[in-house]
């Protein structure tokens, strides 16, 4: 992962004492035309900035997605999302602007380790027969490596997931109920929550916004709190992060990464996140140099 990025390098416009804002003025006059353009959009209305899906920013800016993904690397961070909140948490707009990414963006968004961590975590419940599924991008790549897998009972927060799983036609599939979330397509609220009461699962497999300071984070008070209620109703949570999410910023606390069986990521076995996770007592699981079955690439 380039060190701009690393979770150990890199700075918050707090920390920094110059602000995001700053960052971007005095980084602006050596940036190339394009990404200029970009730089004095979040300046002059960091609200559109953050309430417009990328798709929506790239067509009034006239630039293409990687140029923004780059954008947001040239200025340190591992994406879109991550210096949306930045933005946001400096004051530059209120904290109710922030969005989480689209469903097509989370797909495109480090597809190939993404795919490698799904492939990982597969086998983990080949002994299952009852398990959770958060919603995401990741945990949706681990889902299409159900389909040969022994028959489970799964219960989902994500749209998505169960109408693969329900394609699949050999699980026996149920939704949690709740509000629909037209940004992730997943169910979240009361009915969500109500429907864990009660219920025991073997594993849940965990998706996550950010992970940071020894905790696992949400960028939602909501989506925190029932994402909190299916780690209590289940005996093992399988954490699924690719290297991105070591460095995304979180604003509320679901659990102590400590609470996690199982953590399997892109990083390196020696990444300071990932020796911090094993002191936690958590068994990590290394794709890092692999390909999606397992073997190691050149």
């Amino acid at each position: 992962m380039n060190g701009r990025t690393d979770m150990a390098t890199r700075r918050s416009p707090v920390e920094d004492g110059l602000g995001l804002r700053g960052r971007i003025l005095a980084a602006l006059e050596a940036m190339t035309p394009k990404l200029r353009v970009i730089g004095e959009l979040a300046l002059r209305d960091p609200e559109a900035f953050i309430r417009k899906t990328s798709r929506e920013l790239c067509l009034e800016l006239g630039a293409s997605e990687p140029t923004l993904i780059r954008f947001c690397k040239e200025m340190g961070y591992a994406g879109l999302a991550a210096f949306r909140i930045d933005l946001a948490l400096e004051g530059s707009a209120p904290l109710s602007a922030l969005v989480e990414p689209a469903v097509h963006e989370r797909r495109s968004m480090n597809r190939e380790a993404k795919r490698r961590i799904a492939a990982r975590a597969a086998p983990l419940v080949a002994e299952a027969s009852a398990i959770l599924l958060d919603n995401g991008s990741t945990v949706e790549a681990f889902a299409e490596h159900l389909r040969d897998a022994a028959p489970l009972t799964i219960l989902t927060t994500s749209l998505p997931i169960a109408s693969m799983l329900m394609a699949q036609g050999r699980h026996e599939v149920m939704l949690t109920g709740g509000r629909v979330r037209p940004d992730s397509l997943a169910l979240v609220g009361e009915l969500a929550e109500r429907a864990l009461q009660g219920l025991r699962f073997d594993s849940f497999v965990m998706g996550v916004y950010g992970i940071g300071k020894g905790r696992i984070g949400g960028s939602r008070e909501d989506e925190a709190r029932q994402t909190r209620a299916m780690t209590e109703a289940a005996d093992r949570v399988i954490l699924l992060a690719d290297a991105s999410k070591f460095s995304q910023p979180a604003l509320y606390k679901v659990c102590d990464l400590g609470r996690a069986a199982i953590l399997v990521t892109d990083l390196p076995p020696d990444h300071p996140a990932a020796r911090e996770a094993a002191a936690a007592g958590v068994e990590v699981l290394s794709v890092h140099g692999q390909d999606e079955e397992g073997q190691e690439t050149t």
